[in-house]
């Protein structure tokens, strides 16, 4: 073979194993990045999961603060105030009922024994309730307090203005228990803001954090019958929700 033949054949193994250093530079790089970016992914991940176990451990914290202070509250007031639910591992919320506010068949305003009870009591259970959303915030979650309302499974035939029935006739009144309730709930909230101090902590707290809300019939206690009148019953239901 000629020298100018050799060397062409040299110049094209050159070529080739340039072009293949090149395709194993580039595989690198690529493997390089995608380690990367693979990495970032389970950094993002791990982070995003610690953001929501540290606003889990935040609202769980707040709302057992919450329920201590609150049974130390109810007993300050003869026990007679409030009701709590439990708080199992993993909950979420705590309801707080008003014990004993029994509405009358067809009435919507707050039972008078009860308004002094909020005299009481209203400035601080809602300043504690505040604090632990306060709190839940802090920890980054969502919180939400609604003031529900609740009744048997009766019809509601109320004839008294009070409830909001026009011209006093029971044929035009609620359509459904739901919104007895929630003129039940909405009574009770202008009760309790009345007793809040104006331009103060609680009375901001109350007007920019509660939402009224009437369930009427739909969620009787567990274990009663709906026709109950236990069941026409006021909760205030506290909720730190995750931001994800």
């Amino acid at each position: 073979m000629s020298a100018s033949g050799d060397a062409s054949e040299r110049s094209l193994a050159d070529l080739m194993a340039g072009v293949a250093v090149v395709f194993l530079l580039l595989a690198v790089i690529f493997i390089l990045e995608a380690r990367k970016q693979q990495q970032a992914a389970i950094q993002e991940k791990e982070a995003a999961i610690g953001k929501v176990d540290s606003q889990k451990e935040g609202v769980q914290a707040s709302l057992i603060a919450l329920r201590t202070d609150l049974v130390t509250l109810d007993a300050s007031l003869d026990g007679g105030f409030i009701s709590l639910s439990g708080l199992d591992g993993g909950v979420n919320s705590l309801e707080i009922e008003f014990k004993n506010l029994q509405f009358g068949l067809g009435q919507c305003s707050t039972p008078p024994a009860y308004v002094s009870q909020f005299e009481r009591g209203a400035v601080p259970l809602i300043h504690r309730v505040c604090e632990a959303v306060d709190a839940m915030r802090d920890a980054g979650a969502e919180p939400t307090i609604i003031l529900e309302g609740h009744t048997d499974d009766r019809p509601f035939l109320g004839t008294s203005s009070e409830c909001g029935v026009r011209n006093g006739v029971a044929s035009v009144s609620f359509e459904n228990n739901v919104r007895a309730s929630a003129a039940r709930a909405q009574e009770v909230f202008f009760t309790v803001r009345s007793r809040l101090a104006d331009a103060g902590y609680e009375r901001e707290c109350l007007d920019s954090n509660f939402v009224v809300s009437g369930r009427g019939q739909t969620a009787p206690r567990p274990g009663m019958s709906g026709n109950e009148p236990a069941n026409r019953r006021l909760v205030i239901r506290v909720r730190g929700d995750l931001r994800l």
